[in-house]
């Protein structure tokens, strides 16, 4: 017997390295459980690519509506206007959805 799908939101948050620990930090305050982060490289920002390989984050994490609402928020009014930081989400269908607060 198969389990149903629940829908959920993935939020995926492009952000400079040095921001790593504060951003976990936040991360979990604002309600994500789990999440996986990847060193990235590329020019996310229309601007130069950094000079240290791995000098951004890719963070993804699988919540909620109401914790991507307020992942979302908390990096618009926290880190959009001062760092290099891209966010977005999008729904998604999970298993387990308990898994996913």
């Amino acid at each position: 017997m198969s389990e149903a799908f629940t829908e959920r939101r993935l939020v995926t948050v492009i952000a400079e390295a040095v921001l790593e620990e504060r951003l976990l930090a936040d991360l979990r305050r604002w309600g994500v459980g789990g999440l996986t982060l990847v060193r990235a490289e590329g020019d996310p920002f229309g601007s130069r690519v950094g000079d240290v390989a791995g000098a951004f984050l890719r963070i993804e994490c699988i919540a909620s509506e109401a914790v991507a609402e307020r992942v979302l928020t908390g990096l618009a009014q926290s880190y959009l206007p001062r760092f290099k930081v891209v966010a977005f989400d999008h729904p998604v269908r999970v298993v387990r959805a308990a898994k996913y607060p």
